[in-house]
């Protein structure tokens, strides 16, 4: 697979929404409600959950950016496939000229990187 980049505009509120969904998802107390099976993984964000929680009230604390989430600043979001931002969150999507392949090529011509996404979703 190699699908085209993509970016969006998300608010803080949308954001929080999308991954209540997630977790709902992947932790839905009844299995046939159960969907996907994996937690978005998102670098530039940091969220605390309880995934023993109703749906809705998983996530206990938000960071983007480092900064607390705000529900109503708007984000710039990059991601590929509509799985990484669906339909129907966010504004003015756009899909770039850049293949998948062609970003993370770029991204490693620059020099050593570090890709740390551990801790970005922490159960609590």
């Amino acid at each position: 697979m190699n699908p085209q980049v993509s970016t969006v505009e998300i608010t803080g509120r949308e954001l929080r929404a999308m991954m209540e969904e997630n977790l709902e998802r992947t932790f839905a107390r009844d299995p046939y409600d159960q969907m996907g099976g994996y937690v978005k993984r998102c670098m530039g964000i940091n969220l605390y959950c309880r995934l023993e929680n109703a749906p809705g009230l998983r996530i206990q604390e938000f960071f983007a950016g480092g900064k607390r989430l705000d529900p109503d600043a708007v984000y710039q979001a990059a991601f590929v496939t509509s799985q990484g931002v669906p339909a129907n969150y966010g504004e003015n999507r756009e899909v770039l000229d850049t293949s998948a392949v062609e970003a993370l090529e770029r991204y490693l011509a620059r020099g050593p990187v570090s890709a740390d996404l551990r801790g970005s979703v922490v159960a609590i």
